[in-house]
């Protein structure tokens, strides 16, 4: 019972990596358009009924054998070996059997080409794999398959989708053909093709391929990701060859296998820095590839975007101006999303306790975060052109709450804005990260609606989201702490996992939000003009690591002692981008943070 328990379990296990390993395969291939090739061994035709070329070599020796009143049993290769002194090939065996070109092709179509009664049991006809294959072609996903098989499986399916593929079947093919960039779809049939007897079989034959070939797989091997199904590496010793020299390692490789992977596949994925991927076969990993790319094609405008496609999108957009209106729209629409979910629970009626708000934290944060990846990885990217985006989703985010016509409990109606504070500090941070300190300027210096009227007056927006806008003893009731800065320190524990994840290391991003939450007291004093100003979790840290050892915030302002004037932030127009400004507002701060401490 054990053992079947656990047979089970890594099953399962098993179901859920190649689960996994599909998806990313398939979003490899969504998000590379045309970047990835196919290797195709004999196994994706082994369901169609078609024998492999050894076997084919081994019942046409039979034949052979019984034309000469002869038995080859049980070697038949032997028999041949020493029957005419020579190694067995296609050429060879053929030529004892019939005499012209016409009469061989005729003579090995029943090998290839189904008869009615096997057409009608689906024998020797396009099989799923050679379908799914031909959609993805017929899409733009896959622009090049090397295939080793003979038969014309694959070609019948693309002719079925309309496409009439250019095909090389043998190296002097390649002279005629358009370059690889210029291509919409080439086929590789590195072996041959059954209707051309010059194809390859034999392991002298597959040990090294014509000079021609050699280079034009090479060149293919080099400049795409290569997603193989059906292929060993164990027999087409000259293709392995050339796989072995390639020296670019630009784009991914995945190598699936079914059952127990070849010692020599293994070896080819360590080479290729790519993955061996276990499948259940052929038929069931094209479909689910070619479902899941469905799938993401099908996400909509209208739809939330799962992070990782998301992220992805954006990073394919924000390098190129031509996918300008495809950035902006991602965003808007990540945007309207969250803002349509966050503000369908705001209720200022709510009483501000744990019951009542804690549960609205949560539900801001988890339909906040698949922006908040958005923002973090945009941000990195991003160049100054890009920064109305994110001014945008901060602006929008921050909105100002309608009040009922009831009765209303201001904290709550302040706590309302935590969305904003997510939104602030996310892009804070990032642009920290980057050193962009003119997008971090105009974030503090955004100004937003005091109220929902039509003729509110517009008031800087770190005076309605900063980490004090609720008393403390408020703050840690919902959240049940007992927290010197409860707003800051949720913030900074609710966020430190998503940046130290890609971008932060885990003590960097500590400084960071010290400097940020600084740098905004810093603001909020130099803008507001009161002599009040929020703090954060840094005025603890900062405290002690003055007593003892030196801090990122600390260094942060002693370059700004240092360089004055050519300080980062001064230069990009923080504190009207003067030094006396600076100084005179950071004087000031510390002062009032020592009776923070104090106190």
């Amino acid at each position: 019972m054990l053992a079947a328990s656990q047979k089970k379990k890594k099953t399962a296990i098993e179901s859920e990596t190649m689960n996994n390993t599909t998806t990313t395969i398939s979003f490899s291939i969504f998000s590379n358009k045309g970047v990835y090739a196919l290797l195709l061994g004999s196994g994706i035709s082994k369901n169609s009924g078609i024998p492999t070329g050894w076997d084919i070599v081994i019942d046409l020796i039979t034949k052979l054998a019984e034309l000469n009143k002869e038995s080859c049993l049980p070697t038949p290769e032997e028999w041949f070996e020493t029957k005419y002194g020579e190694k067995p090939n296609y050429s060879t065996i053929l030529s004892k059997l019939v005499k012209s070109p016409s009469e061989r092709v005729n003579f090995l179509k029943p090998y290839f080409e189904p008869t009615e009664e096997e057409a009608s049991q689906g024998l020797k006809l396009p099989t799923q794999t050679h379908k799914k294959i031909a959609t993805l072609v017929k899409k733009g996903y896959i622009k090049v398959v090397i295939t080793t098989n003979f038969d014309r499986l694959l070609e019948k399916a693309l002719l079925s989708e309309g496409i009439e593929p250019i095909v090389i079947r043998h190296p002097n093919d390649i002279d005629g053909t358009m370059p690889l960039v210029h291509s919409s779809f080439v086929l590789i049939k590195i072996n041959g093709d059954y209707l051309d007897t010059r194809f390859l079989n034999t392991e002298d034959e597959l040990s090294s391929y014509d000079k021609k070939l050699n280079e034009y797989l090479l060149k293919v091997i080099n400049e795409f990701g290569i997603i193989s199904c059906g292929w060993s590496a164990k027999w087409d010793l000259g293709l392995v060859n050339i796989i072995k020299q390639s020296e670019n390692y630009r784009f991914y490789s995945y190598w699936t296998y079914l059952g127990n992977c070849e010692t020599e596949l293994k070896e080819i994925s360590t080479l290729r820095k790519g993955e061996t991927v276990n499948i259940n076969g052929s038929d069931s990993f094209f479909s689910e590839v070619t479902d899941k790319i469905s799938a993401l094609e099908s996400l909509n405008d209208n739809h939330p975007l799962n992070s990782d496609i998301a992220v992805a999108r954006l990073k394919k957009y924000i390098v190129k101006d031509e996918y300008k209106i495809l950035l902006y729209d991602l965003i808007q629409n990540q945007l309207n999303e969250t803002i349509k979910n966050i503000r369908c629970k705001d209720n200022i009626g709510l009483y501000p306790d744990k019951e009542n708000l804690f549960p609205l934290f949560n539900h801001y944060i988890q339909n906040f975060e698949d922006l908040l990846h958005l923002i973090i990885n945009g941000i990195y990217w991003a160049k100054e052109e890009h920064h109305y985006l994110f001014i945008n989703i901060l602006a929008t985010i921050s909105e100002p709450h309608k009040r009922s016509s009831g009765s209303f409990y201001e904290e709550t109606r302040k706590l309302l804005y935590f969305p904003s504070l997510l939104a602030l500090y996310t892009i804070g941070l990032s642009a920290l990260k980057k050193n962009n300190f003119q997008l971090l300027t105009e974030c503090f210096n955004l100004k937003v609606s005091d109220t929902d009227s039509d003729y509110s007056d517009q008031v800087f927006l770190i005076d309605k989201a900063h980490p004090c806008i609720v008393e403390s003893k408020v703050v840690n009731d919902i959240i049940s702490k007992n927290y010197k800065t409860p707003l800051s320190t949720y913030l900074f524990q609710t966020l430190k996992p998503y940046f130290v994840r890609d971008f932060y290391k885990d003590k960097e991003f500590d400084e960071q939000f010290d400097i940020f939450e600084y740098l905004l007291s810093l603001n909020y004093l130099y803008l507001i003009g009161c002599d009040w100003a929020p703090w954060g979790q840094f005025q603890c840290r900062r405290f002690y690591s003055l007593r003892s050892q030196t801090s990122g915030l600390t260094e942060f302002l002693n370059e700004a002692e240092k360089s004055q004037s050519d300080w980062l932030p001064l230069k990009f127009g923080m504190f009207g981008g003067k030094f006396e400004n600076y100084s005179s507002t950071r004087l000031k701060l510390d002062e009032f943070l020592k009776q923070v401490y104090l106190d």
